[in-house]
């Protein structure tokens, strides 16, 4: 009897054993995939002999260039936080706290350029206001317009990093209790007031997070800086990183780094800063039972306001997509006669352009793998995350939180120096290839597919869970018969909002690309710097994939009953 009850419990161990070995599989392919290159990165920046060496990072900061770059992108992220704020913040008061109608029409709206590559919109608005044919200035009759300017890559980046405030901002307001603001209003305050000394210090965690991320996401901008900034002579860091790591030199590969490195550091030192905003200068929005929100009612300027709307909708949107459809539809860009209209630029991507098959194919694949892989690693490390008490955990949260807030182009060239040469001292690179790609994707992604997961596993009561285990189920059973069944909305959720971003990724994809390997936006950069001159095909391209992105998100919010989309 007792032989008996020392082999059950062997037996138990060697479950438990095995299911703990299994989780640590997880964790250690996860700090493969997203530690071990930003560890290199920081070795070969500075020990790329094998000692502490400093000659690269001087000759860095010896360079006027570098100086000028650093300047360059400093400011033009300020000044796209500020217009961005500007759009931002009477947007988001405007639809959260007035009585004006169809708001959430509205909201998703000025929601949909969080989800569209920011280059769609440069292809755009080069074709709009490029100094020399541009469809306004010919319209004008005369030259008003001139993309290619410090204003026009403010203006282009703005049109969609204001996202980034303006939902932020929608969450604070639809979280905040009116009732301070009816009191206020009862004893006299005009909307302003009201505004200034109650809703604006409540909002301005919210408000300074969303700035920060706009920032964030500016100076880690690649696709609009390379297609506006450069004909201009703005030479941003990500675009010097690119010129320097395309020099195909070893000692232009190692100044790259370094200059990766600057970035790097700019980039956490905000990062640090939205953590500290959050920790110091959080306020409770919500006071027990919230009652319905009190709307300042707009009376007889709901007209004006909904015309206001629309007028800023239609330059921020539908009036890059108008310039986009005119541009892929015409032969002869800038002729508007309907003689110019036709569908060559079509043939001449899917029939023409040799490169254009193997583009979307790479694309898709990318997609189909990076969204299935990384939600696949996504439910079990959110499992591991919420229902374990491994002291793992916090690790875990902290790596995917790191690669996912490091700029695009570090994160890049930290995957070329891990993979792309001796791996573990074999002789054996992933350079050039799309599984080196597809890692990239997985590590800048896997984020995504965590809080999404999680937010799911939060919402299942742990009680069903022990339930199924006093009935004798085990943790496989409970996975495959429990957790994915009620994780479903989440898990297919988590597959597209992975896919879209990966099937139209640009900033990692131009450094990591080589012959062969082109991608959707690779081919896009290179029609519109090198291959078009008429930027036909690029407009082509561009349509496709705003179409394939903007369809993905509905039909994400179709699936999620909208929880999940915009």
């Amino acid at each position: 009897m007792l032989l008996k009850k020392n082999i059950l419990k062997s037996i138990s161990n060697s479950k438990i054993n095995l299911e703990s070995l299994f989780l640590a599989l997880i964790v250690l392919i996860l700090i493969l995939i997203c530690g071990y290159p930003l560890i290199l990165f920081l070795y070969k920046v500075f020990l790329p002999t094998g000692s502490l060496d400093l000659t690269n990072l001087k000759e860095i900061f010896n360079s006027s260039t570098t100086f000028i770059s650093i300047k360059n992108t400093l400011i033009i992220g300020i000044a796209t936080v500020a217009v961005s704020t500007i759009i931002a913040l009477p947007l988001s008061y405007i639809l959260s706290r007035t009585d004006l109608k169809n708001k959430k029409f509205w909201k998703t709206l000025f929601s949909l350029p969080y989800c569209i590559p920011p280059y769609v919109g440069a292809v755009s608005w080069i074709y709009l206001a490029n100094p020399s044919n541009g469809l306004l200035n010919d319209i004008l009759r005369f030259k008003v317009f001139n993309i290619y300017s410090f204003i026009g890559l403010v203006w282009v980046l703005s049109c969609f990093a204001y996202t980034y405030i303006f939902l932020a901002l929608n969450s604070a307001f639809d979280r905040m209790d009116s009732s301070m603001e009816e009191a206020a209003r009862l004893c006299g305050a005009s909307p302003f007031r009201v505004f200034r000394e109650i809703n604006l210090p409540l909002i301005f965690p919210s408000l300074l997070s969303g700035m920060i991320l706009v920032f964030l996401s500016t100076i880690a901008s690649f696709g609009v800086p390379a297609m506006i900034g450069t004909p201009a002579q703005i030479y941003l860091m990500t675009t010097k990183i690119y010129t320097l790591q395309k020099m195909g030199s070893l000692n232009g590969i190692y100044l790259a780094g370094n200059l990766a490195f600057v970035l790097l550091v700019i980039s956490m030192f905000f990062i640090y800063l939205n953590k500290l905003v959050f920790k110091e200068k959080s306020y409770n929005l919500v006071f027990g039972k919230i009652s319905k929100t009190s709307e300042l009612k707009l009376q007889g300027k709901k007209g004006l306001v909904t015309i206001s709307l629309f007028i800023i909708y239609f330059i921020i949107f539908i009036l890059p997509l108008i310039g986009i459809i005119i541009s892929a539809f015409t032969e002869i860009q800038g002729d508007l006669s309907l003689s110019n209209w036709s569908f060559i630029n079509f043939h001449k991507i899917f029939f023409e352009v040799s490169e254009a098959p193997r583009a979307f194919k790479n694309s898709f694949l990318l997609a189909v793998f990076t969204a299935t892989i990384t939600t696949a690693l996504g439910l079990f490390l959110g499992f591991i995350v919420t229902k374990t008490k491994f002291k793992t955990n916090k690790l875990v949260e902290f790596l995917i939180s790191l690669t996912y807030s490091t700029p695009g182009s570090v994160l890049a060239f930290a995957f070329i120096l891990a993979f792309g040469g001796r791996i573990f001292g074999f002789d054996f690179s992933l350079y050039n290839t799309l599984f080196l790609i597809m890692l990239a994707y997985i590590a800048k992604d896997m984020n995504v597919s965590l809080r999404t997961l999680k937010d799911g596993y939060n919402q299942i009561d742990k009680s069903l869970i022990e339930a199924a285990k006093i009935s004798g189920a085990n943790w496989k059973m409970i996975f495959i018969t429990m957790w994915i069944p009620m994780l479903k909305s989440s898990i297919i959720a988590s597959w597209f909002l992975v896919f879209m971003p990966a099937f139209s990724e640009l900033t990692m994809t131009v450094l990591l690309t080589g012959p062969n390997l082109e991608t959707v936006g690779s081919l896009l950069f290179e029609l519109k710097e090198y291959s078009d001159a008429g930027g036909g095909t690029a407009s082509v391209l561009s349509l496709i994939v705003m179409t394939v992105i903007i369809l993905l998100n509905f039909l994400i919010k179709f699936i999620s009953k909208g929880k999940y989309g915009l």
